[in-house]
């Protein structure tokens, strides 16, 4: 819901609907879904619904427990003002995965090439 009471965020609404659809692709319960991200089902059913919001750590757990990345929770054919977002979330998500000496040399190089563009 938004800041509003019973106004679904159309956002929400799209994440729980993603995370709903890679569940059952994924032949999962909403209760086993449950176990992995540490919630109860009723928790999940509200993430499916849009009513309540996903936090990012929750969603990056439901990405692991679905073996997908964190931009599949979004919709895939987003405008051009929206790309960048989605590169982030990408970003993100790998950055994640790498290890402490990979994630220092990627932070270099996205400084170095920062300092080409000035």
């Amino acid at each position: 819901m938004d800041s509003q009471r019973n106004i679904r965020n159309p956002i929400d609404a799209e994440v729980g609907a993603r995370l709903k659809q890679l569940r059952v692709q994924n032949r999962m319960t909403q209760v086993d879904l449950a176990t992995a991200l540490g919630v109860t089902f009723q928790q999940v059913q509200k993430y499916e619904k849009g009513q309540n919001r996903v936090a990012a750590s929750t969603l990056a757990k439901a990405a692991a427990a679905l073996n997908c990345k964190i931009t599949d929770f979004y919709q895939q054919d987003t405008p051009a003002a929206q790309e960048p977002a989605e590169a982030l979330l990408e970003l993100s998500d790998l950055y994640g995965r790498m290890a402490a000496r990979q994630r220092e040399a990627l932070l270099t190089t996205a400084r170095a090439l920062v300092e080409i563009q000035r």
